[in-house]
């Protein structure tokens, strides 16, 4: 058996080293992103301009670092864009520039990794903050519906992304909001009391009851629907 030169061997220990170095850092970076997205998530409010840009710098670590384009990271990326002007009014002028560069990573998330809801729901969420309701939007919307059904975080999103486009939607598309609002409903009375509050908001609340059985309004006690 011809045995393996030394030098061969210890160039390839060091690239071992130094592809899991990289791997190792790329994890600590993902992390560091994963951190303030739950922050920001726990408290609902615009980052600080300098929580924004450390977020922004790990997000890029753990992509530059990782060996091979990761659906994961790259979500994380588009996330980060998302939430820096994410209280501003749809199609605002001042919102473009993060709003792009959201969709440009969740396109990129969803290319490296297209069976995951959550890539799919937030890319029709950034159609939505740019109001650019095209065969984009409809097809993220239709994808994170298909691969996400018992997903009560995709539906959630669905629901919070079809009542606020309600108007551009087609009537097949309105169908499978109320069904992602029915499956929110049947989840539990936390999800169904948030859920009546966004279809009151959206002035769809009828819309809503009525596509609700008589079994499921009584069993979460749902007054707003016995009027």
């Amino acid at each position: 058996m011809q045995q393996v030169p030394p030098l061969l061997l210890g160039v390839l220990s060091i690239v071992l080293l130094v592809s899991g170095a990289r791997i190792l850092l790329a994890g600590i970076a993902s992390y560091q992103t994963e951190a303030f997205i739950s922050s920001w998530d726990k408290r609902d409010t615009e980052p600080s301009a300098r929580a924004w840009e450390v977020a922004h710098s790990a997000a890029q670590r753990a992509i530059s670092l990782y060996p091979v384009a990761d659906g994961d990271r790259l979500d994380r990326l588009a996330r980060i864009y998302s939430w820096k002007q994410f209280r501003q009014p749809y199609a605002d002028p001042a919102a473009q520039e993060s709003r792009r560069a959201a969709l440009a990573a969740f396109r990129a998330a969803v290319a490296a990794r297209p069976s995951w809801p959550y890539t799919w729901s937030g890319l029709a969420y950034s159609k939505l903050y740019l109001q650019e309701f095209d065969g984009e939007f409809d097809q993220a919307l239709d994808q994170a519906f298909q691969l996400g059904p018992w997903r009560i975080g995709v539906n959630r999103e669905l629901v919070e992304i079809g009542f606020s486009a309600w108007p551009h939607l087609s009537q097949v598309q309105r169908l499978a909001i109320l069904e992602s609002a029915r499956r929110s409903v049947a989840f539990g009375n936390a999800e169904a009391q948030n859920l009546f509050e966004l279809a009151q908001e959206a002035g769809l609340l009828r819309e809503l009851c009525d596509s609700l059985s008589e079994a499921l309004i009584g069993s979460r006690k749902l007054l707003q629907c016995r009027h």
